[in-house]
This record gives structure tokens, sequence and C-alpha cells, in this order.
């Protein structure tokens, strides 16, 4: 997974165990993580810390994944509008796919999510270079 190394991620997850699932798993691959537990807590990290990729919970409470897209999306700063968004769900339907990508999600992956996974969702965008 050196493909995924130095990658700054930002992972937005409410629920505790699901949290710990997801720095267990990424833990594996050379990146760096931050983890947040809803929506609003996530804005003020994007604000504060440039990150390469979001992981986001669609389903929160406070602001769910895909208001929090959806403003981030609305942000004038173009980072804003071309970091990568992935939604974490566990609803694998069509419908619901379509939902997450209306909302500006770039990608959609079912929880647990896994490393292979991951990559191949990723390997569809231009990361920087830095490792």
């Amino acid at each position: 997974m050196d493909e995924l190394k130095g990658l700054r991620i930002l992972i937005v997850e409410d629920d505790l165990l699901t949290q710990m699932i997801n720095q267990a798993t990424l833990a594996k691959a050379p990146l760096q993580m931050t983890i947040v537990s809803n929506g609003n807590e996530a804005i003020e990290e994007l604000n504060k810390k440039c990150y390469d990729l979001v992981l986001m919970d669609v389903s929160m409470p406070v602001q769910d994944g895909l208001d929090t897209t959806r403003w981030i999306r609305d942000l004038e700063d173009p980072y804003f509008k071309e970091i990568p968004i992935f939604a974490l769900t566990n609803y694998p339907s069509e419908e619901h796919r379509n939902e997450i990508i209306e909302s500006g999600m770039n990608e959609h992956l079912i929880k647990p999510i896994t490393l292979d996974e991951l990559y191949e969702k990723a390997s569809k965008y231009s990361f920087r270079a830095e490792g």
C-alpha cells in the first residue's frame, strides 16, 4: 500500500467502534489520519489543516455527511471543491449511492473499509507527490 504513503486522511465517523476499526485498518498503510466525530468537527478540522482525502460517514448526529459535504463544496476556496470525499456507509443500494454522489461526494465505500478497496477508489485521484 505504498501508493497511500504519506496521504493525510480525515476520517469523519460518529461511532466509536467503527472509528477503532477504521483506525486499525488504516494503520497498516503508511498514511497520516485524523478522526473526528461529526460534520461540524470535520469542517473545523478542514479549516485548520490541509488533507488529501476525507472519509465521511453518511449517517451522523449533529450534521450528517451529505449536508457536511454540500457545505464543504459550497466554500469558495478551490481546495474545498476539489478534495476527494468518500462516503462511508452501511447501505449498498444504487439509490443511496446516487444520493451520495449528488451531495458532492466522489466515491462510495461500504463499511467496514478495506485497504484494497480504499486503494482501488483512491487510485483514480491525483495526490501530492510527497511521501
